[in-house]
Formats: structure tokens, C-alpha cells, sequence
């Protein structure tokens, strides 16, 4: 734990307000859902929690259901509410929502474990200002041993929410002016996106910036609503250090999407076709499903979002990009060519390959047309960008070629001359530095000298489908 937060003090007058913690369940083992139920209990004060709301989506587990029933009734803060058939996350939390009364709501995953004192440090900034949306500093809880890896003892390693043109969340370490502009360690972090499983808010102004979607489903894409909501309509997301809640991270999800899993593309259709105005192309590039979901004009209906959007007189995505997240790359929003790279001497793509995060060779494979590993721009820098979540570029050297992440990061940076190419009007691709052309003449794509008449120097971009 952070030093500076065991001295702090919490004002009781005016006093905290009383939150509802709402607990989202589905097939959850019996163990993990308990120990998170004890594991609030034991660490908040009384005065504070008002109630802790089980939603059920649908569980089939059958100790789920009358034994789960039977063993709450000890604990008279203890409900359950449950959804007839499986909506999802957003959905339950909804309903979890509804049937709350605290003057707060703090959403948990059914996962958890909080370290003592977590509650204090949320409740209390949201006292402090109402627009605050606030998460908890979130630890790993081992998925094999369940043992709860405390955070270190100064807090050094803080980390923040951002997001890729894909639209996945992820984490980054703190840029040097949010580490300038906080006063001390127990600081709140302001956050670009959070991760939405863990957070308090007011339940008055989750009420007034418009809750969730109603129309989305399942889960997946929610919190990056939330993120880009709450920012542009006039509040904030932050994480609170002294706040520290454990959780189970998977490898991935156990559970099934009743409508397969294109709910989460329709998803993120939704958020980008409200929130990101003309950067929603950025990520349609990226994603052929969502792609398809707009051309067949089959998100759904979004006018109580716009109507939000209005109501709120909310800000633009070019606002949030230079005021919230100035440090993001933003592709280019028309690069000079877009698609898959093919070879023209063979029926073969350009690939990245699985699990390529920089640092490994290109491959060559059977042309497909989605996007994903053969996916590439040509910019406005000269470089060949597969920039789907990493920002990574086609990397010359003498023999195969690689992928390694793009030296041009915007922000008054340049591409070195091994990630700078030239396509030329005999379909090379040239690459200046070594003065040499990229060939299709092996198992991976290798520069070689230059031979104009050689077919397997020859690439030809091409549109996705």
C-alpha cells in the first residue's frame, strides 16, 4: 500500500455517501462469487454500503439458483435479482442499476477481492466532484493459485487505461505530464478509458450521461462507450491509488455469445458511428465485420444516443483526441492506399503472421481479403503500416524482412530510411536506404536487387472486400 494513503482522512461532514455494490454473474464458480460477496463485506465500512445486488444472467449452474437463494439469507444487505434468459453484462448491470438506492453505484466483476480501504478513496472523490467516474487501482489475482499480488508498497508501477484503432482497451505507463501534474503518490490518475468491469459513479449522474447503450449486447466495447462519453459530455474517468481492488484476470472467456461473437463489431459500431465522427473510418479499415455491419446498415437504431449527444451539447472526437489522449497516434484518415499487399508472380498475401508483435519476420500466405494479418496501409510518411493495435511497420533489412514498431509516432518524429518505401509505376516496392526491392522468392518477403522484369518483385494493393 502506498504510504501517503494510510494517513488519509475522510471528512464526515458532510458524511460519505452510501453505495450499492452490483455484482453480475454468470455460471460463476461457487467459490469466486462468495469470495468476493465476503470479501466486500469484510472490507467496508457499514456506514458506506448500503447493499450488495447479485444479478444473475441466466446462470444454468443449479447451486446458482435455491442454494444460492438459501445461503444469502444470512446476510441481510444481500439480494439477488435475475435475468430469465442470457442479455449479458450490460443488460444485468442495468437492471442492477434499476433496482438499487444508494446515493452511489460500484460495479464489481464476480472475481474479486478488495484490499482494506477500498472503498473510502472512490466514494470520497465522487463527494468531492460529482462528474468523477472512479476505478480502483486493479491487482492480478493469480488465475491457477487465486493468490492476491498486493500492489507494491510505493506505487511506482501505475499504469492507465488507453485504447487502439481497433477499439480493444489496454494499458500504458503514465506520459511524464500526468506524472508532473499530480501532487503526490495518493493522487487520482486521470485515465483516457477505463476498463469498466471495476468502478463507483454517482447514481444521479450515471443517470444523467445517459447509463449504458440499452442496445448493445452481451458484452464487449461498453467501457470504451463509457470512456469516450463521459470525457466529451463534461466529466472525467479516474483511478484512484489508494483504492485497490484484486482481480482474476482469464487467458480468455468462458462463456459463450448467444448471437455469436459479431455482437461485439455491432457493438463498436454503435460507439463509433456516436462518439468518433469521421474517425470511426480509422476503425472500420481495421475490422471487415464492422465494415459490413454499417454497409448493411444492421447497428440497430441510435437516436437516443445522438439525443444524449445533444442533450449533453457534448464535445467532438478531435477534442478528445488533443485534450484527453494528445499522446495517441492517429493514422491517417485517407492514406495513400489501404488493403492487402499481393504478389504479383504468385496467388500470396503479405502476412504478419500469428502473434506478431514486432520484432518477427513477414510471411507470405493465401490471400483472403479480411483484413486482420493482411491488413496494411501505405502512408502518407512513406511507411507500410499494419497498425491494427501496435502501431508496427514493414522494416527493411538485408535479407527477410520484418515487422517492428514505426519510428514515426507523430508529435515531430520521423520514419528511418529502413521503414520508408517507394512504390513505384513498375509495382516495386523500393526501399531507398538499401537501395534494393522487396521479393516474394521465399518463404519469407526478402529485399534483393532490384530487377524490374521479375514478377516476384512485383506487389499490387488491393481494396478489402
Amino acid at each position: 500500500m502506498i504510504s501517503g494513503c494510510i494517513e488519509q482522512k475522510f471528512k464526515r461532514c458532510p458524511p460519505l455517501p452510501t453505495t450499492s455494490v452490483i455484482i453480475v454473474f454468470h455460471n460463476e464458480a461457487w467459490s469466486t462469487l462468495l469470495r468476493t460477496v465476503y470479501s466486500v463485506l469484510y472490507s467496508s465500512p457499514a456506514i458506506l454500503l448500503k447493499e450488495i445486488i447479485l444479478v444473475d444472467d441466466a446462470s444454468v449452474d443449479e447451486y446458482l439458483h435455491d442454494k444460492l437463494e438459501e445461503y444469502i439469507k444470512q446476510f441481510s444487505i444481500v439480494k439477488i435479482v435475475r435475468q430469465r434468459e442470457r442479455k449479458g453484462l450490460i443488460t444485468a448491470r442495468l437492471l442492477g442499476a434499476t433496482v438499487a438506492t444508494a446515493e452511489t453505484l460500484t460495479f464489481l466483476d464476480a472475481h474479486c477481492e478488495c484490499f482494506y480501504g477500498w472503498l473510502e478513496p472512490l466514494l470520497a472523490r465522487i463527494a468531492e466532484n460529482y462528474t468523477a467516474v472512479v476505478s480502483p487501482d486493479i491487482a492480478s489475482i493469480d488465475l491457477n493459485t487465486f493468490e492476491f499480488n498486493k500492489p507494491s508498497p510505493y506505487g511506482s508501477n501505475h499504469n492507465r487505461g488507453n485504447f487502439d484503432w481497433s477499439l480493444s482497451f489496454g494499458w500504458e505507463s503514465l506520459p511524464d505530464h500526468e506524472k508532473q501534474r499530480r501532487k503526490d503518490e495518493t493522487y487520482p490518475i486521470k485515465t483516457p478509458t477505463f476498463a469498466g468491469g471495476l468502478f463507483s459513479i454517482s447514481k444521479e449522474y450515471f443517470e444523467y450521461i445517459g447509463t449504458y447503450d440499452e442496445e448493445m449486447e452481451i458484452w464487449g466495447g461498453e467501457n470504451i462507450e463509457m470512456s469516450f462519453r463521459v470525457w466529451q459530455c463534461g466529466g472525467q474517468l479516474e483511478i484512484m491509488p489508494c483504492s485497490v481492488v484484486g482481480h482474476v484476470f482469464r487467458s480468455k472467456s468462458p462463456h459463450t455469445f448467444p448471437k455469436g461473437t459479431q455482437v461485439i463489431a455491432r457493438n463498436q459500431v454503435r460507439l463509433a458511428e456516436v462518439w468518433m465522427d469521421e474517425y470511426k473510418e480509422i476503425f472500420y479499415r481495421r475490422n471487415t465485420d464492422a465494415a459490413k455491419i454499417v454497409k448493411q446498415k444492421s447497428f440497430g437504431d441510435l437516436s437516443k444516443r445522438f439525443e444524449i449527444k445533444q442533450r449533453l451539447q457534448c464535445k467532438n472526437f478531435t477534442w478528445y483526441l488533443n485534450n484527453i489522449y494528445p499522446e495517441v497516434y492517429v493514422p491517417d484518415l485517407n492514406p495513400v492506399i489501404s488493403g492487402y499487399i499481393k504478389s504479383f508472380g504468385q496467388p500470396l498475401c503479405l502476412d504478419v503472421g500469428e502473434n506478431n508483435q514486432g520484432g518477427k519476420p513477414l510471411i507470405l500466405y493465401t490471400c483472403h481479403g479480411l483484413g486482420g494479418n493482411q491488413y496494411f496501409e501505405y502512408s502518407v510518411q512513406h511507411e507500410i503500416r499494419h497498425n491494427i493495435q501496435k502501431e508496427l511497420c514493414v522494416h527493411a533489412a538485408q535479407g527477410v524482412v520484418q515487422l517492428k514498431p514505426c519510428t514515426y509516432k507523430g508529435h515531430k518524429t520521423v520514419a528511418t530510411g529502413e521503414q520508408i518505401w517507394e512504390i513505384q509505376k513498375d509495382q516495386l516496392l523500393y526501399n531507398p536506404l538499401f537501395k534494393m526491392c522487396l521479393s516474394a522468392s521465399g518463404e519469407h518477403p526478402s529485399l534483393v536487387s532490384c530487377k524490374p522484369s521479375d514478377p516476384l518483385q512485383k506487389w499490387i494493393f488491393n481494396q478489402n472486400d
